[in-house]
């Protein structure tokens, strides 16, 4: 795993951001990467790889998100290998999906 460096920039803007996660680059990576920045888990850096729709509705009428993803940094050394953290991540991906589709910026691959 490699380490991500601080980004002092993006890290003042803790204060002004009401989500629980910022957006954290690495001068030279070309992929954005998502910082938490509060709970159990702050201080994780992690990406999403591949996300996609499950092709049919569950039990409840929704349709799962899948995604894999990388860690960069886990400074807290936190469990993050659970339902927990997926689950925690996977909310943070619906919440990023639902503005993107909102604001008509979601790029879908088929």
């Amino acid at each position: 795993m490699k380490s991500q460096n601080e980004n002092s920039a993006t890290d003042q803007k803790k204060k002004q951001n009401s989500k629980p996660y910022i957006f954290a680059q690495k001068e030279g990576d070309d992929f954005t990467c998502i910082k938490l920045i509060e709970g159990k888990y702050e201080g994780v850096v992690y990406k999403y790889n591949h996300v996609k729709f499950a092709p049919h509705e569950n039990e409840q009428g929704q349709i799962p998100l899948k995604f894999t993803y990388d860690i960069f940094l886990n400074p807290n050394k936190v469990d993050i290998i659970n339902q927990d953290f997926r689950n925690y991540i996977g909310d943070i991906l619906v919440e990023l999906v639902e503005q993107q589709l909102e604001n008509g910026t979601l790029i879908i691959d088929k």
